[in-house]
Parts: C-alpha cells; sequence; structure tokens
C-alpha cells in the first residue's frame, strides 16, 4: 500500500488536513481513511481540506471527496475544500462539484 501523505493541524475550531501529491486512485481509499479516522475523533466544527500541494486530481479522488462530504454532514460538520490549483479547479466544475463544496482559497476564508 502506497502511504498517502496527509498532514493534520487543529485550528480554534477547523480541522486543517494538508493533502500532499496527487489524489487518485491509488492513494484515495488511504487519504479518506486517514481524514475520516481524524474527523471522527476532532471536536472541530470545520474540516477544512488543503489542495494546493495536490497537483492532480481523477474520478476516484473525487468520488473519495464526495465520501469525505457525506460523513462530514452525517457528524453535523462543514467541510471546506482550500487552495485547490487551477487545473484541479477546473475538474470541479467540469463535474459541477464546485457548486457541491464550499471552496476557497485562503484559511481565514474558511
Amino acid at each position: 500500500m502506497i502511504e498517502a501523505n496527509v498532514k493534520f493541524e487543529e485550528h480554534s475550531d477547523k480541522l486543517l488536513c494538508r493533502i500532499n501529491g496527487d489524489f487518485d486512485a491509488y492513494h484515495s481509499a488511504e487519504i479518506k481513511k486517514l481524514i475520516k479516522e481524524k474527523m471522527d475523533g476532532s471536536k472541530a466544527s470545520k474540516i477544512v481540506i488543503d489542495m494546493s500541494n495536490v497537483p492532480y486530481v481523477d474520478s476516484a479522488g473525487l468520488g473519495a471527496m464526495v465520501a469525505v462530504l457525506k460523513d462530514t454532514r452525517n457528524l453535523g460538520k462543514e467541510l471546506i475544500l482550500m487552495g485547490l490549483r487551477q487545473n484541479v479547479k477546473r475538474i470541479f466544475e467540469m463535474t459541477r462539484l464546485d457548486k457541491v463544496f464550499k471552496i476557497v482559497d485562503v484559511l481565514e476564508e474558511a
């Protein structure tokens, strides 16, 4: 199993999840699992996923994001995506997921 690179930080009411590397079929299940485990144990009301170091997202990555969004809502929390690169943002726009997810540029907007 390829180890997914996700770092977590707590910022007052926010759990910041920094993803490094491609969010694709090889990594999406692991990334989803790590975020879900951390989210379940966190008191934060907002889950912020920093994707500024994600150069590539495929359909498996998008599927994992939708699953995380569902889990977040089930826990009564808010999911926010941050720092999407232009090519990644375009994928969200083409799949209309930019209408589903709250997307911000910097943590202060979250």
